[in-house]
């Protein structure tokens, strides 16, 4: 029986040094890949999920506030189901993962979100048969103005006010002075 030898080259001069930095690299690369990435995702502790996608700055809605909001609704398999450019809405009036969506918003922010069934439509969708019972739902939403329901009140009350004295004066309505018209 022969033993074949085979000649080893002798390692370079700094050749471990070399090899211990990259490795030591390339761990601190995946280190700062994995907090930026999880920085980007979110979880709610009622189960939603999101990514923000663009910051906003200044204040956040309350579920209880009026917003102005664009958004893209779509299925799992990514079938739009309702995309709106800019909806005027009542957040508390729409289903609690997209009003809970949106208070994470700050005015010009926008986010993508993913809803489980029980924060959407859950086992009775709306009716037409776009969205099936028990689905998930995904939005692209983004935040354009919002305002509390005080400072909607108020802006309702000054704009009686106007009319109540347009009609005491006998003037022409509001429209009409707006286009610039006569009565």
């Amino acid at each position: 029986m022969s033993v074949t030898a085979v000649p080893l080259r002798p390692i370079q001069r700094g050749s471990v040094r070399r090899f211990w930095l990259a490795a030591i690299l390339v761990l601190a690369l995946a280190f700062v890949l994995a907090w930026a990435g999880s920085q980007q995702f979110g979880r709610t502790e009622s189960g939603l999920r999101y990514q923000i996608t663009q910051q906003g700055t200044g204040g956040s809605p309350t579920r209880e506030d009026f917003a102005l909001v664009a958004y893209k609704g779509m299925l799992p398999d990514g079938t739009v189901f309702d995309e709106n450019p800019g909806a005027p809405m009542e957040l508390a009036s729409t289903v609690p993962g997209f009003s809970e969506a949106v208070t994470l918003l700050k005015k010009g922010g926008s986010l993508r979100v993913w809803i489980p069934a029980e924060l959407g439509y859950g086992a009775n969708p709306p009716p037409g048969g776009a969205i099936p019972p028990d689905s998930p739902l995904q939005f692209d939403i983004r935040l354009i103005e919002f305002k509390t329901r005080a400072e909607i009140m108020e802006t309702q009350r000054m704009m009686q006010m106007q009319q109540m004295m347009q009609q005491q004066m006998g003037g022409p309505p509001p429209e009409a002075m707006e286009q610039g018209g006569q009565p």
